[in-house]
């Protein structure tokens, strides 16, 4: 007896193909489709078909352009045109549907001569489904809710809402209410020439929208379609209200998996009636020859009975080679008897098992598959069968193993992450518990890394950093752990240390492999690492504790001149803490107004009086009393609050000058520092006019400092910002000349008004001592300087011999302790407008 899915597409073809000359245009094309009833052209040139356009192809037309009718067929046709042979089974047509995503073919002979068309339609209707059709109702294939549009909307927005969203028909809505529905067809027909007076979709719409109930069969849908001659069906629920639409060709979508489920019924029970027995075993032949599940049917005794061509898909084997045999043939080896036991054991026991097996191919390779298997009873109970259907899973093992190495490794290095690394770490703790042995927990920082990673680009800093992590894990045995925990941070875990010596060893190691330099695209970048150790278990018995007392020692190495390793100390642990606390008030600090700016003469050595002042920031901290800069700037610099302080810090500079300046005392220059990360905001330019804008104060009376290593990097952008603040009429000078690395060139390019020299070249002048390598070095910084018609101001002057030097050899700006410390505004007003005292 055949099946249906054994019927070949000859015997349902529609042999009447419509075609139509590739110059052909397309309202022509459409007419003819129109009056053929038709849902495809074939377009032929010389005998022979070179495209195809079907109705689903109206969509692509823009209606708004009145000559896109005009174009011919062969701008908007599909090609190549898809072919199936005469001799194709009508199970084999429906894969090929399903897998093109097509809905019509062209049937060829032998020869490639055209036989006829065949349509999804015709699949459907010759699947032979009606027993399966009759038991489920409409509502069991509703997708989503039905797309309603207005009939006032325009035929082009129509046809594109419809290609956008991908649906084949849209529900139109009167102006009364009442519903039509625009398809595919009704496109078709308006491009005919059939057309309305307007171009709105009401007009266009198929009306009224006929309906079915939900909880109709899909017999009784497939019934009217037939009748109605349509392809959709408004769907509505117990009030009558519209919750969605049905096409023709829902009624097989999603049938597959269920037609599985009804294989293992029908071999369940295919003793019971003969008449549903029959239905059910034509449903499952149709099933097990076109599924894309391999399926396998053994007898009594596991001797393969039957296997389906999805089988040999999957497994490399033929039917030929495997009827007769034991589906030991498939074993891989990876599974020991104990889990077979228990397999059989719950087989005999449920009368099912399903799970994950690894099974072997016919070419020897070795897959994952999920199998479910299930046992085949007659009346009696004996077991006549076992079923067995499996898919391969490969793709999806793959999927889910790259997902769970993405959620456990650093993306850019391929190291481990933090995640991996604290899942490492505590059973690494667990197991050094057990042994009574050591872990030790390194934290490293890269140095220098952010100033290669801005200036030459992320790019060149993401190969750097790949190249510092494979170093880094070349360094360490392979049992220990390489984590990267995110910028130019790393975390090594050390296992089953035996002593501490050891530890400063591989310390060493790291810091000796990270010194060699890393060359890229021709140029030598230098990066050195800052190392902080803490050991289990001295340092802490926890995961966190180890981590962040690591990280503590990790900062005790900066402070100590980077490209060292520091071992965790309690007394760290009080800094880090003190640290922290301080962080925490400094975040309070302004809006509890404990900023204020002392005052530090610039002195002209000639006239002893003075020529300007540095604002220098202080906090008075309501328990540590006077904090020294040096040790809340750098926390400020870190946690990106020196924006809002140096904001403030400018701001009240401005505002002090000019309230000295209204009060009659002389009017000089006020010199404020600006840090890196605030000459990095955009609105630096816009902060600086705003402070002299509601101040008062002249931009001549406003001199902005910044140092020569903020000069020179991103060297480009700071120029271009100097310039901006040049042309406001600002001033402005380098501090800490001479211990940068700025080139000549640069700083000639730079709008600098003072040069500071540094108060390292001054500490070691005396009076005698003109020829020192320091006053040699000043003395070039002061020629250069005036001839490039800048000032000079020589700092950190503390003692007279250094004043009188200075003085002798014609320096002629200088500030320091010798003249006055920095004093608080009302101390320095008494300054202001007098001779300083000194000889």
């Amino acid at each position: 007896m055949t099946t249906c899915s054994e019927l070949l597409i000859e015997r349902i073809v529609q042999p009447n193909i419509l075609t139509c000359a590739p110059d052909a245009p397309i309202f022509e094309a459409a007419q003819r489709m129109n009056e053929a009833r038709c849902s495809s052209i074939l377009v032929m040139e010389a005998g022979k078909a070179v495209g195809i356009w079907t109705e689903r192809d109206t969509l692509a037309i823009d209606f708004s352009d009145p000559e896109a009718l005009q174009r011919p067929i062969s701008a908007v046709m599909h090609a190549p045109v898809k072919t199936l042979h005469y001799q194709c089974t009508l199970g084999e047509a429906a894969l090929r549907f399903r897998e093109m995503g097509v809905r019509h073919f062209l049937v060829v002979d032998d020869a490639g001569g055209h036989v006829g068309m065949i349509t999804q339609t015709d699949v459907v209707n010759n699947q032979g489904v009606e027993y399966y059709i009759l038991l489920r109702e409409v509502r069991t294939i509703l997708k989503s809710p039905p797309v309603i549009v207005p009939g006032s909307l325009s035929l082009s927005d129509a046809a594109r809402r419809m290609r956008e969203m991908r649906q084949d028909a849209l529900v139109v809505e009167g102006a009364g209410g009442e519903l039509g529905i625009l398809t595919e067809r009704d496109v078709l027909r308006f491009i005919s020439g059939d057309r309305p007076p307007d171009g709105n979709v009401w007009n266009v719409a198929s009306k009224p929208l006929i309906t079915v109930a939900a909880d109709s069969s899909l017999y009784k849908a497939r019934n009217t379609f037939a009748e109605k001659h349509i392809r959709h069906l408004g769907v509505t629920g117990a009030d009558g209200q519209l919750v969605g639409l049905v096409a023709y060709s829902d009624i097989l979508a999603g049938i597959e998996h269920a037609y599985v489920q009804e294989l293992q019924n029908a071999l369940k029970e295919r003793e019971e009636t003969l008449n549903l027995s029959n239905r059910r075993l034509r449903l499952a032949e149709r099933v097990f020859e076109t599924t894309f599940e391999g399926i396998m049917v053994t007898d009594a005794n596991s001797v393969i009975e039957s296997v389906n061509p999805a089988f040999t898909k999957i497994t490399g084997y033929g039917m030929d080679e495997v009827v007769g045999k034991k589906p030991a043939i498939l074993s891989s080896g990876r599974h020991d008897q104990e889990f077979y036991r228990k397999m059989q054991a719950e087989l005999a026991e449920n009368g099912c098992w399903q799970g994950e097996i690894w099974n072997r191919r016919k070419d020897g390779e070795i897959y994952p598959e999920w199998l479910s298997m299930s046992t085949v009873k007659n009346r009696e109970g004996e077991i006549t069968n076992y079923v067995a259907i499996f898919s391969d899973i490969t793709e999806r093992k793959a999927s889910e193993d790259h997902v769970r190495h993405l959620a456990h490794h650093d993306a850019l290095t391929n190291l481990p992450n933090r995640m991996l690394l604290l899942e490492r770490l505590g059973h690494a703790l667990v197991h050094a518990h057990r042994q009574g042995s050591l872990v030790v927990v390194m934290f490293l920082d890269l140095d220098r890394f952010k100033i290669i990673n801005d200036t030459l680009g992320h790019a060149v800093g993401d190969q750097l950093l790949k190249v510092i992590a494979g170093r880094l894990a070349e360094c360490v045995r392979e049992d220990d752990t390489v984590a990267r925990l995110g910028g130019d941070e790393f975390i090594i875990l050390l296992e089953d240390v035996v002593s501490i010596q050891s530890v400063a060893g591989v310390a060493q190691k790291l810091i000796h492999a990270l010194e060699t330099p890393v060359v890229m695209d021709h140029q030598e970048m230098f990066v050195t690492t800052s190392i902080g150790i803490s050991v289990y278990p001295d340092d802490g018995d926890s995961a966190d504790a180890l981590i962040q007392h690591a990280d503590t020692a990790m900062y005790r190495a900066k402070e100590r001149g980077r490209n060292n390793y520091q071992f965790f100390t309690a007394d760290m642990n009080a800094r880090a803490f003190e640290r922290l606390a301080m962080e925490n008030s400094l975040r309070h600090a302004l809006e509890r107004n404990e900023f204020l700016l002392h005052y530090q003469p610039q002195v002209d050595t000639k006239t002893r009086r003075i020529t300007g002042m540095e604002a220098l920031l202080r906090w008075q901290h309501p328990d540590f009393g006077l904090v020294s800069p040096a040790q809340f700037i750098p926390i400020a610099e870190e946690t990106g609050l020196i924006v809002q302080i140096g904001e403030w810090a400018l701001r009240a500079a401005c505002f002090q000058n000019k309230a000295w300046q209204d009060a009659g005392l002389p009017r000089l220059h006020v010199a404020v520092n600006l840090s890196a990360r605030q000459f990095k905001q955009s609105g630096l330019v816009k902060m600086v006019s705003r402070a002299l804008e509601d101040s008062g104060l002249e931009p001549a009376y406003l001199e902005i400092e910044i140092t020569e290593s903020i000069a020179m990097e991103h060297a480009d952008d700071t120029i271009a910002t100097l310039h901006e603040l040049k042309a406001m009429g600002v001033q402005i000078s380098m501090d800490d000349f001479g211990t940068g690395h700025s080139s000549l060139s640069y700083l000639m390019r730079f709008p600098i008004d003072t040069l500071k020299i540094d108060q390292s070249f001054i500490q070691n002048l005396t009076s005698d001592s003109g020829d020192s390598r320091d006053d040699a070095i000043a003395a070039a910084i002061t020629t250069m300087a005036r001839s490039m018609k800048m000032k000079v101001v020589s700092e950190g002057v503390e003692t007279k011999e250094q004043m009188s030097f200075l003085r002798d050899h014609d320096r002629q700006e200088v500030q320091g302790y010798y003249f006055s410390q920095p004093l608080p505004a009302e101390a320095f007003s008494e300054l202001l407008g007098r001779d300083l005292p000194f000889d």
